[in-house]
């Protein structure tokens, strides 16, 4: 699987799309502090700005490199350091969304993708 390269300069539905398409079984849904999910169309580096408050210099080089040894604990932890926005993997089965949770937070990317796949999960689409 290729790396996903995520710097203050993605535009959410970038990373949304290079996500699902590395990971078809899992989806990083990424939320403000305060419950509301960030807006599509945002850059992270806005979002970050709306998030903490103040301004935010995004840098030349990925701020996260995404890779599928992950594990995706330290998938969400790491974003939630670098971006100041909480990430949450979800899968959907039966048409139903759930947290990854202590099952799957230990797993890297690749591995809770596959057993996902394995155990019949929903494919998602944005």
């Amino acid at each position: 699987m290729a790396d996903i390269e995520v710097s203050g300069r993605t535009k959410v539905k970038s990373f949304y799309s290079a996500f699902l398409k590395a990971y078809p079984y899992l989806h990083a849904g990424l939320k403000y502090p305060d419950g509301k999910p960030v807006d599509a169309e945002s850059s992270l580096a806005n979002a970050r700005s709306l998030s903490k408050g103040g301004d935010y210099t995004p840098t030349k080089e990925a701020d996260l490199s995404v890779r599928g040894n992950l594990n995706i604990g330290t998938f969400e932890k790491r974003f939630k350091e670098i971006f100041s926005i909480t990430c949450q993997v979800h899968f959907k089965k039966n048409g139903k969304w759930a947290a990854t949770g202590a099952k799957y937070d230990g797993m890297t990317l690749n591995e809770a993708n596959a057993l996902l796949k394995n155990e019949g999960a929903d494919i998602i689409k944005l």
